[in-house]
């Protein structure tokens, strides 16, 4: 018999958490939104994507809660407070050996993740 130290319900947060994140744009528009809080227009500019591709990618971020909005009059502004997302592209950044930009450095970090 295997023993682990999650829970049944650990383990299965933690599948929805990886699924939500599983897909090369969420990713993306995780790792943007980790640094700068970005309006929905920016991140389609920086991610090469139409609005409609994009709401469905941000709707699936959003309701995994790894996501949260702000609206300042007709601009939706996206940012995630996750800590379980940070730790999870901190841990990412180190298996692959990227450096960890710091928020000032974000806008170039996301220009070379979106074009490299």
């Amino acid at each position: 018999m295997h023993t682990t130290k999650l829970s049944e319900a650990e383990i299965s947060m933690a599948a929805c958490l990886l699924t939500a994140m599983g897909n090369r744009k969420r990713m993306l528009i995780l790792d943007i939104v980790s640094k700068n809080e970005t309006s929905v227009g920016k991140l389609a500019v920086m991610l090469g994507m139409g609005q409609s591709a994009l709401s469905q990618q941000l709707t699936i971020l959003k309701n995994a809660e790894l996501v949260q909005t702000r609206r300042d009059g007709h601009t939706i502004y996206y940012r995630t407070d996750s800590e379980q997302v940070r730790m999870i592209l901190a841990t990412l950044y180190e298996l692959f050996d990227i450096a960890v930009p710091s928020p000032r450095d974000g806008e170039i970090a996301n220009e070379i993740l979106v074009t490299g």
